[in-house]
This record gives structure tokens, C-alpha cells and sequence, in this order.
């Protein structure tokens, strides 16, 4: 198949979901390609085109190609307006005259560039589908219903999102497609420290609940080390904090980790996670994972794995990880093992890119 994957931005370095995807679809032997409207953080690990202004020409080519079409966009541009900015149509026509016949438009985030997708795919009679994630649905959800409604299909990573998306949009077909992780790259090279190191990795934000972590490590004897970086930064005392580093690295943190702490919440202005992909990479390391029971977690983090407790809670939080933390060496082992289990049959990244590819070939067939 030909797939053209629009993009905000692209790479994003905590959006490793999306490059993971992308690459599953090429070892698949999809032809796919980027068109990414801004450049993101370095160098794309992937070819990407990034959107040009176009010029009158290409302008030219889908005002005579497609004239009713175009008009209809024009009125329609009023009524999208009022929810998030919208692109003239000089922006779009460059991909417009670029996609190629039969080739199907994916999006990842239900936002600007999933709104170009709508729009290039009614311009052009191609198809198109939106993955949507988190922030898109619960902070900031700009014409969702449209864009689902008009999609072939569109996906989300867990149960919680699907079933707010389903109220959202009735008519728009929505599948769970869990965005999965590599088993071979994540998997244990050495056997488990059997310490106590409790890491936390995630942007340093409300909604990662890393406040509640912090409470949490007062009085529990033990190393408890956050990865990532953000707004809260100054706020996160009696911790250690080690910045944002590049996946390869998210790789080795776990590898000589305890516990991953997970302990997402609901914040103040309705900003939420769905089920964090750091979580399914944890558990394909073996580790166990103490998290809380909001978003999608309570659909990947179970026993005995893993422990869930309230969110906002500090003290719960505190005694779930010492009772992670008191069991014996075989026991961890024996629940890492099951956690693995779980992801290498629930939450593969191929085995996941190939059912949404499935998908793709079943609107474009």
C-alpha cells in the first residue's frame, strides 16, 4: 500500500510512537512517506517533507482539477474557523498534487494536521484516517467530531479514549489499535538489579502525577529517579532528576530499574494520558509497574505485574511501592515475566501496525 503520514511535527522525542509505527509499516512493506508541517526535535529518523507555503502554480492545478470541491472548502472555512486555525488552500494544494492515485492519508493527534487531512482527502476523493492520542481528545478537542466522522476510520490507543470518541462522534468507526512496542529491542540484557530504584519517566507536567511521586519517596527508602523534563521541573524536591534523554537511553534507564511509577492523574484543566507507551516498554523490560487507576492504565497494568492505587494519593502510592519493593528476587522475576508475556501478545508494535494496516487496505481495496 502507499501511505502518506501527516504530521505536526515530526520527530517529536517523546512521540517514539509514531517513528516505531512508521518503521513497523516499512518492515511490512507498505510504502510510506512523511509530510510534516513543522520540524520537530533533530534530525528526522525517517525522510521527511516538510510543508511548503506552494506556489500559484500548484494552486492552479487543484482549483482547475477540482473547482466544486474547492469552493465547497472555501465555504466551509467559516464555520472551522471558529475552533482552530485553517489553512488557505495555496498550503494544501503541494500535498493535494503530490498524493498519489489510490494513496491513503494517515494522521497521528485529531489536530491541525489532521483537519489538513480532512480537508485535502474531500478535495481529492482520497482516503484518510486519525489516529487520535490524549491531549487532542481531553485538552484540546478542535472540530473532533468532524474530523472522526469524515474519517474512513479512525483509532485510538486504549478502551478509556474509545469509549468518550464512540460518544463524541456516533457515526465515526473507531477501532483500539494499542500503540505497541518492539519486543526485540526491548528486552532484557542483564537479569533484574533487585534493588530499590523507583523511575518515573514522562514530561515533568500535572497530568504525569509526579508530584504525588515525590510526595510518595518521603520516608520510602528508596532511589527514586524521574526522567524527562518540563514546567515543573523546580517543583519536583526530594527526587532525583536526570533531564530528558533520547529513547536509547529511556532504554537503559529501565534496564537498571526497579519499578516504573506511573502515577498518572486528571489535571486541573482536563489534560490527561491514555496509556502511556513507557508503561508496555517497562513491562517488555520485565519490570514491575505501580501506577495509578485513571486513563487506559488499569487496561495494561494488572496483577501481578502491577499494583494500581487512587490517583492523587501519595500515601497509597508510597506503600504500593514498598510492597513492590519488599518482594523477593524470584517473585519480581516471576511477575516481570507474566508483564512481558502480556505485551509480546497484547501490545506489539508489528502485530498492532498490522492490524491497522488491515484497516487501510479494507477502504482502499
Amino acid at each position: 500500500m502507499r501511505v502518506a503520514v501527516l504530521l505536526d511535527r515530526f520527530p517529536v522525542l517523546t512521540e517514539t510512537f509514531v517513528v516505531n509505527e512508521l518503521r513497523a509499516l516499512q518492515a511490512a512493506g507498505h510504502d510510506v512517506r512523511v509530510e510534516a508541517l513543522e520540524r520537530g526535535d533533530g534530525d528526522p529518523p525517517i525522510p521527511a517533507r516538510y510543508r511548503e507555503r506552494g506556489s500559484l502554480l500548484d494552486l492552479a492545478w487543484l482549483l482547475t482539477r477540482h473547482p466544486l470541491r474547492c469552493a465547497a472548502d472555501v465555504a466551509r472555512r467559516p464555520r472551522l474557523r471558529r475552533e482552530e486555525w485553517v489553512r488557505p488552500l495555496r498550503e494544501l494544494a503541494p500535498v493535494a498534487r503530490r498524493l498519489a492515485p489510490g494513496e491513503h492519508i494517515h494522521v497521528h493527534f485529531a489536530a491541525g494536521a489532521a483537519l489538513d487531512a480532512m480537508r485535502i482527502a474531500a478535495l481529492t476523493g482520497a482516503t484518510y484516517s486519525v489516529t487520535a492520542h490524549a491531549w487532542d481528545i481531553w485538552l484540546a478537542p478542535r472540530n473532533l467530531r468532524e474530523k472522526l466522522e469524515r474519517a474512513a476510520f479512525a483509532t485510538t490507543g486504549c478502551e478509556y479514549n474509545a469509549r468518550h470518541l464512540r460518544d463524541v462522534a456516533p457515526r465515526a468507526r473507531i477501532e483500539v489499535i494499542v500503540m505497541g512496542v518492539d519486543g526485540d529491542r526491548f528486552e532484557r540484557r542483564a537479569p533484574l538489579p533487585g534493588g530499590r530504584t523507583v523511575l518515573g519517566i514522562g514530561r515533568l507536567v500535572e497530568k504525569k502525577g509526579f508530584g504525588d511521586l515525590a510526595r510518595a519517596a518521603d520516608g520510602l527508602g528508596a532511589r527514586v529517579r524521574i526522567v524527562g523534563d518540563g514546567p515543573l521541573r523546580d517543583a519536583l524536591a526530594g527526587v532525583e532528576l536526570a533531564g530528558a534523554v533520547n529513547p536509547e537511553d529511556v532504554r537503559a534507564e529501565l534496564e537498571h530499574a526497579d519499578v516504573l511509577a506511573m502515577p498518572c492523574v486528571v489535571a486541573r484543566d482536563g489534560d490527561r494520558d491514555s496509556m502511556p507507551v513507557v508503561v508496555k516498554e517497562a513491562m517488555a523490560m520485565e519490570l514491575m509497574v505501580v501506577a495509578t487507576d485513571e486513563v487506559g492504565l488499569p487496561e495494561c497494568v494488572r496483577e501481578p505485574w502491577g499494583r494500581l492505587v487512587a490517583p492523587g494519593d501519595p500515601d497509597a502510592l508510597r506503600a504500593a511501592l514498598e510492597d513492590v519493593l519488599a518482594l523477593s528476587a524470584q517473585e519480581r522475576e516471576a511477575a516481570g515475566a507474566a508483564g512481558r508475556a502480556w505485551v509480546l501478545e497484547h501490545a506489539d508494535v508489528h502485530r498492532e501496525t498490522a492490524r491497522l494496516a488491515e484497516l487501510i487496505a479494507g477502504v482502499t481495496s
